[in-house]
């Protein structure tokens, strides 16, 4: 039985394991600003921070304004084919979608030819968004690779194109 009046003997605390002389020496020598994930990581973050600070007033995110792009030069796209063109996960898209569809961005209309899927449409609060947004999104990425020296801009592009995998790396 428990008795408040008895207090349990404290854990020992054990040591962390000791690392292998290898890790030690690979420890010792790790630079966290020169890991290329993580250095991309943070390079997203500011992506991220000039696009918030521009756009501030619109309350749109990069990949809501992705999607009414892609929307727009493919009007009809659904769920899944956004979601693939996105590069995100489909249940995140589809949060996103039903998202922007209340707040009156996109519209999505019963697929002609599969009754579970819908097609989606810029709508005309997304069309206006758009209107708003894309004179000065240039901007946003001007700024980005302004932090580089104007001679490794198109270089640094094609490489993250052959990072993503999206369209050969071509500038």
């Amino acid at each position: 039985m428990f008795s408040p009046f008895v207090h349990p003997m404290p854990k020992k605390i054990q040591p962390p394991p000791s690392a292998t002389k290898e890790v030690e020496v690979l420890l010792g020598q790790f630079r966290l600003e020169d890991v290329p994930s993580h250095l991309l990581r943070r390079a997203h973050f500011k992506a991220e921070e000039i696009f918030a600070t521009t756009f501030a007033e619109e309350g749109v995110t990069p990949r809501q304004k992705a999607a009414l792009v892609l929307l727009h030069q493919e009007p009809g796209l659904n769920q899944n084919a956004l979601a693939e063109r996105l590069s995100m996960d489909r249940n995140t898209v589809a949060e996103m979608v039903r998202r922007m569809s209340t707040g009156g961005l996109i519209e999505r209309r019963p697929s002609p030819g599969d009754a579970r899927a819908y097609q989606l449409f810029v709508a005309p609060g997304g069309v206006e968004l758009l209107n708003r947004v894309m004179p000065r999104d240039a901007a946003v990425e001007d700024q980005l690779l302004a932090m580089l020296p104007e001679e490794y801009r198109g270089l640094f592009v094609k490489c993250l194109r052959l990072i993503a995998g999206v369209g050969g790396g071509d500038a």
